[in-house]
């Protein structure tokens, strides 16, 4: 280390004192130049590395090329401004890539005329960029089901058409709950996948699987299930009638009883949701056979002659007969039972019959035993004199102790009495 000062020097001759103060000078001046150089060497890098931080390098995409610039502007517009570039209406400068401080990224959209489609709504726009900012910038509210016919990063072109397909309601209903789809599009089958109700093959699904899906579409699944029982069922049975010379025309008598029979049939029901909707007979097994009714029908004729009745002959009776009643050509009952014959007698005299009924021409007075209370007759004189017409057995005579007669019928007079006097009749039972 080079002294100070001269004090600190050691103490030699004039001569040499000299020469020693000339050798340290000079020392020093060497020094001093060698710590100027490196200071000015230092500074000069310093300066250079400062100015050269300073710098970043941005590429710019535009009109299809790419520039790259090293600048020292910190902001879009000085950086743009320096190249050659015309910006028009519409135009979008995306600068989301652009960092001031580092190497960067900006690009230039130019405007395009795009169409959007909501519905049926049109909306024309000029803009530059991407469909996400034609979306963003037009203001469409867009829901996550909501679907677009572009990517959103898609960049925009003239001419583009940008569909907004909307999502809609699908109400899906199954198992006594409800859910409620948004979707776009599909078929009922997705539907029922995204929902996650599963189906059988016996299930009623409405509409039917392959149906496409529109606004408010609504999915009913009836669970169906089949069960399978037995019951006893009666067979009913059936009537014939057959013809007999044992009975006359117009009779009748049941000669064998109808029973019915019995059956074992098995159904198959349908349930839906639980409920029984339909029954199918699937099988039948008769168990007991039913027995058929015979009926016989009269076929001999009557054993007794034709009566010619006169022309003109009023009935004696006043009592009206039902509507069903018919008098053939020959003025005889067109149906009865049986027929009979003997001698009637007559009287006029009496309020009631021993039946409770009032007298009156037409209620007549029977062995109950051969005639029962309120049985239908018709009557009329074998000679054909006389008509006494439809009848009911209503009363007791005194003929019946004494057997005197068949019947007595009531006129209404003893004058009538006395021309009916006593006569043999026809006896049809109705």
């Amino acid at each position: 280390m080079c002294p100070e000062t001269w004090e600190e020097l050691p103490m030699f001759n004039n001569k040499e004192r000299r020469i020693r103060i000339m050798e340290s000078h000079s020392r020093r001046k060497r020094v001093f130049i060698a710590l100027m150089v490196t200071l000015a060497i230092l500074l000069s890098t310093t300066a250079l590395i400062a100015a050269a931080s300073d710098t970043i390098t941005v590429t710019v995409h535009a009109d299809g090329q790419t520039t790259q610039l090293t600048t020292r502007a910190k902001n879009t517009e000085n950086i743009l401004s320096q190249l050659p570039i015309t910006f028009y209406p519409g135009d979008f400068i995306d600068d989301s890539g652009f960092d001031p401080d580092a190497d960067s990224t900006i690009k230039v959209y130019r405007a395009k005329t795009i169409t959007i489609m909501d519905g049926k709504h049109e909306n024309v726009a000029v803009i530059g960029g991407t469909v996400e900012r034609a979306i963003t910038q037009g203001d469409f509210q867009l829901r996550s089901e909501d679907k677009l016919s572009h990517p959103l990063d898609a960049e925009l072109e003239d001419g583009m058409v940008i569909t907004i397909t909307r999502a809609f309601n699908v109400v899906v209903k199954a198992d006594g709950k409800e859910k409620e789809l948004l979707l776009t599009e599909g078929t009922v089958k997705g539907a029922l996948k995204q929902a996650g109700v599963k189906y059988k093959e016996n299930d009623e699904i409405s509409p039917k699987l392959d149906k496409k899906l529109t606004k408010d579409t609504e999915i009913t699944v009836g669970r169906v299930s089949y069960k399978t029982r037995t019951e006893e069922v009666e067979i009913p049975f059936t009537k014939t009638t057959r013809n007999t010379n044992d009975l006359y025309l117009g009779e009748t008598k049941v000669s064998a009883k109808g029973k019915e029979g019995l059956s074992e049939v098995t159904y198959k029901d349908k349930y839906l949701d639980g409920k029984l909707v339909s029954s199918e007979k699937v099988s039948t097994k008769v168990l007991k056979e039913p027995v058929q009714q015979v009926t016989l029908k009269g076929a001999l004729s009557s054993a007794y002659k034709p009566i010619v009745l006169k022309t003109g002959l009023k009935p004696v009776s006043v009592v009206t007969p039902p509507k069903s009643f018919e008098l053939d050509q020959n003025g005889v009952p067109k149906n009865y039972k049986s027929v009979v014959t003997g001698l009637a007698k007559s009287y006029s005299l009496g309020k009631r019959t021993a039946s409770g009924r009032p007298t009156k021409p037409g209620h007549i007075a029977v062995d109950p035993k051969q005639f029962p209370y309120g049985t239908a007759l018709y009557i009329v004189s074998e000679d054909g004199k006389y008509v006494y017409g439809y009848a009911i057995a209503a009363d007791t005579g005194g003929f019946v102790k004494k057997n005197s007669c068949m019947v007595d019928l009531f006129m209404p007079s003893y004058a009538d009495c006395i021309r009916w006097g006593a006569r043999n009749v026809r006896i049809y039972v109705l």
